[in-house]
């Protein structure tokens, strides 16, 4: 499975897309064993990350954050919006992405990390809990033969939206909304930079500027 990574697949850094900027991008799919999971908003949808690719080519992965509207079709491009988060809903977010994203690493994991991010984006009662038929958003039940599944991945995503609550360390990413207004709005992220990272990086921009200097002298 590809490692998440999102934004900076996009594009190489210096030429990333600005924060209202249009960005055509062509899905991919979904994986074909994802779990199938009904929700408030879903039913039997193949429940997970998803893959999309650029027009250079670059391939990244999102977390959906509209379940109410329809995924592209397999192939198809459309243009979406870059933009930024805000408010309690984005707070929440940084707190899953930054306890949890890096462990959401095999198909019941990523499922149960949707449906954390659902939650955090579709629940009015102020409550989070995926569990059947808690608040305006929940999982629904499934037949016999998905149950124990079903209910393995609620918990996870229950545990991931404990830590999301209970999290108040330094925003691990930086989070990125892509939308559009016919299609599912879609969530990527992009690890934020240690310092030492930046100490490197600044290094080198220094030693670039002069090495730049000294040959106009």
């Amino acid at each position: 499975m590809k490692k998440l990574f999102a934004i900076t697949a996009l594009l190489a850094a210096a030429s990333a897309p600005a924060l209202a900027d249009t960005l055509p991008i062509t899905f991919l799919g979904v994986d074909d064993n994802a779990p199938l999971l009904s929700t408030t908003y879903t039913s039997d949808y193949g429940t997970g990350v998803q893959s999309y690719q650029t027009a250079s080519g670059s391939s990244f992965l999102a977390y959906c954050i509209e379940p109410d509207q329809s995924t592209l079709l397999v192939g198809k491009t459309r243009p979406y919006t870059v933009e930024a988060l805000s408010g309690s809903q984005a707070s929440l977010l940084q707190g899953l992405y930054s306890s949890s994203f890096a462990s959401a690493n095999d198909l019941n994991s990523q499922a149960a990390f949707q449906l954390a991010i659902w939650e955090i984006v579709r629940e009015t009662t102020g409550t989070l809990n995926v569990s059947p038929n808690a608040g305006s958003f929940s999982l629904l039940p499934g037949d016999a033969a998905s149950r124990d599944l079903d209910a393995g991945i609620a918990s996870l995503a229950n545990n991931y939206l404990a830590a999301a609550q209970a999290y108040n360390g330094p925003a691990q990413y930086t989070l990125t909304k892509l939308s559009n207004a016919n299609y599912q709005d879609l969530l990527v992220a992009n690890p934020v930079p240690e310092p030492q990272t930046w100490a490197l990086l600044l290094a080198g921009l220094g030693a670039v500027g002069l090495r730049a200097r000294r040959r106009q002298r």
